[in-house]
């Protein structure tokens, strides 16, 4: 039984799934709601017990968490551009304005592939250099991304960093492509409750892969085996995006008006000063 001190706890930011949540769960409907994807009014389907990679919009075929990515997106754009805006499908206006998404496939991709200056990749492995072509899609190591400094005026990742070999330096590369005020929109599996990242494989000096816990894999559209987890991000990562130079905002979201449903929907936002 919790104390009466130990109900007062603040964080981590969590909270019990409310009751709605549980009957959406068991009816396997997550409601109606405007999705700020494909910005329709739209039903919220397949709704499994992971709500963060289910909850389907059955226009556009976004899920929770690429609502929660949108979500973040559009109220950026706002910020930076003084223009109000509900979803993606209305990016497209921003003649001027460079995106880079670092995956080349998915809902978010194809409303923002709508844009003139929208760049987007895929990693296909250290057989190529960042900037080649592979089967006509773009391929960068975000360890040495091929982008101009200042560059860039937002980065989209998506449960991409924890895959990467040496993610700080990925995040410093980010950093240097990016325009002033600037942002990396990115979402990362993130431990609230730990100070230090949890390393789970290092490359050593010959860039080896060294396993120093049990290997994981996440799916993958690229690699049939799935993509090796090399880090799960904790509050370490915080002060380390601010030691390269970022403000960080971290936003935890929730909200059935917009479809986001479910404890884990934690988005970042680092801001180049």
């Amino acid at each position: 039984m919790k104390s009466r001190i130990e109900k007062q706890i603040a964080y981590p930011l969590l909270s019990k799934p409310s009751r709605l949540e549980g009957l959406m769960r068991k009816a396997n409907f997550g409601g109606i709601a405007r999705c700020p994807v494909c910005g329709d009014l739209t039903l919220i389907r397949d709704v499994g017990e992971n709500l963060r990679e289910t909850c389907r919009c059955v226009r556009c075929g976004a899920g929770n968490r690429h609502r929660q990515m949108a979500l973040v997106i559009v109220e950026a754009m706002r910020a930076m551009s003084g223009v109000p805006i509900r979803a993606l499908r209305e990016m497209k206006r921003f003649e001027n304005f460079t995106i880079y998404n670092t995956e080349a496939e998915g809902p978010v991709h194809a409303e923002l592939s709508r844009m003139s200056r929208y760049l987007c990749s895929e990693y296909y492995g250290d057989s190529y250099k960042s900037g080649d072509r592979v089967n006509g899609v773009m391929h960068q190591d975000l360890q040495d991304i091929s982008f101009d400094d200042g560059s860039i005026d937002m980065v989209l990742s998506s449960d991409v960093f924890e895959h990467i070999p040496l993610p700080y330096r990925a995040h410093e590369e980010v950093f240097r492509v990016l325009r002033n005020g600037g942002r990396h929109i990115f979402t990362v599996p993130f431990l609230q409750t730990e100070c230090l990242d949890d390393d789970r494989a290092v490359p050593d000096d010959d860039g080896n892969i060294v396993h120093l816990k049990e290997p994981m894999y996440h799916g993958d559209p690229i690699r049939s085996e799935g993509a090796l987890v090399f880090k799960i991000f904790g509050l370490e990562m915080l002060v380390r995006l601010r030691e390269i130079g970022f403000r960080t905002r971290q936003y935890r979201l929730r909200n059935v008006r917009y479809g986001i449903l479910g404890d884990n929907a934690i988005v970042f936002e680092a801001v180049k000063p």
